[in-house]
């Protein structure tokens, strides 16, 4: 039997707050896209076999052992990566390949275990629930936070407070400069430690989405939500500043943003520690953007992926097959 896992990737657009002086820290806004995406495949075979695994393939042998040495069996199994999102991007690639080949392990040894649980045992979602919520079902959503003990991040995924179908028409322009990645390990854990967040950045977060970003996804207004989520990503880039340098990761980050404004997107960000930038336009005008995104970096001589993505209002697709 072949257990295949298909995801989608995830935006990361904000923090709620980092201050935790009201008994909970981070409290994230994400949404769920349908490319890039993960898909992997697994079966049953006389000993631990990874194909295709590129740089992941150290990723995905972790998860095998992790898993195996938590339910005590033994990893006998061919698993293929067929297609992957692209890693230290933005787009919450980790997480997706670990709850994927996680997944596979739990269906095709029979172990009946929700997704929450496997990250726990995956130790994903540490901070953000938000991959994991996309992972489960897709959509739009904003999580609960952890409850502050001096930024202790054990335990399982902080539960979803909101979730949300995107509207249809919508679509994210997605950048992913060549040069450059996010940080992550222990970059991202020294990064996290070394901040002094500011109690008004917020209350002004706060405030946006509950009076602007959450009402106009729900009377489906792309420009109000477009401008709440501009709004959002740079207070959020403002608890960062000292980490990263500015508001957003480098300066051509900056001059991206500016640029893909200009071209009548109504939502722009920089989705976690970069280098992925996302825009917000309808349907119709996003390939457009996106060729002149392509072309505004040609002109500055850097490579880039440009394209269109949509919302994915779906968790993780899981197929059997003989």
């Amino acid at each position: 039997m072949r257990i295949t896992v298909k995801t989608g990737c995830r935006l990361h657009l904000g923090f709620l707050d980092l201050t935790g002086d009201l008994g909970r820290l981070y409290g994230s806004i994400g949404v769920s896209l349908e490319n890039p995406g993960t898909v992997i495949t697994a079966e049953k075979s006389g000993r631990l076999v990874v194909e295709n695994g590129n740089n992941s393939e150290k990723t995905i042998l972790d998860v095998v052992t992790q898993f195996s040495q938590h339910y005590r069996l033994l990893p006998a199994t061919k698993i293929q990566l067929v297609d992957e999102i692209p890693k230290h991007s933005g787009l919450g690639s980790g997480t997706q390949l670990a709850l994927a080949v996680a997944t596979a392990l739990a269906r095709m040894f029979g172990i009946d275990v929700s997704v929450r649980e496997i990250s726990a045992i995956m130790d994903r979602g540490k901070r953000s629930g938000v991959g994991v919520a996309c992972f489960e079902a897709g959509g739009f959503i904003v999580d609960s936070g952890r409850k502050n003990a001096g930024r202790d991040v054990d335990g399982g995924p902080p539960s979803v407070i909101f979730r949300h179908d995107f509207p249809a028409g919508w679509r994210f322009v997605i950048v992913i400069p060549e040069a450059g990645r996010g940080l992550f390990g222990r970059e991202e854990e020294s990064a996290m430690s070394s901040l002094n967040p500011s109690r008004r950045i917020s209350e002004e977060i706060c405030r946006l989405t509950q009076m602007k970003l959450l009402p106009a996804l729900i009377d489906r207004d792309i420009v109000e939500f477009g401008e709440a989520l501009t709004e959002i990503d740079m207070r959020t880039g403002m608890y960062f500043e000292r980490a990263q340098g500015g508001i957003y990761k480098d300066e051509i980050t900056k001059d991206l943003v500016k640029f893909m404004l200009e071209c009548g997107i109504h939502g722009v960000g920089q989705s976690s520690w970069g280098p992925t930038i996302y825009g917000l336009v309808e349907e119709d005008k996003a390939q457009a953007v996106a060729d002149k995104v392509k072309n505004f970096l040609a002109e500055r001589k850097m490579g880039c992926e440009a394209f269109v993505s949509q919302c994915r209002n779906r968790g993780a697709e899981i197929t059997m097959s003989e």
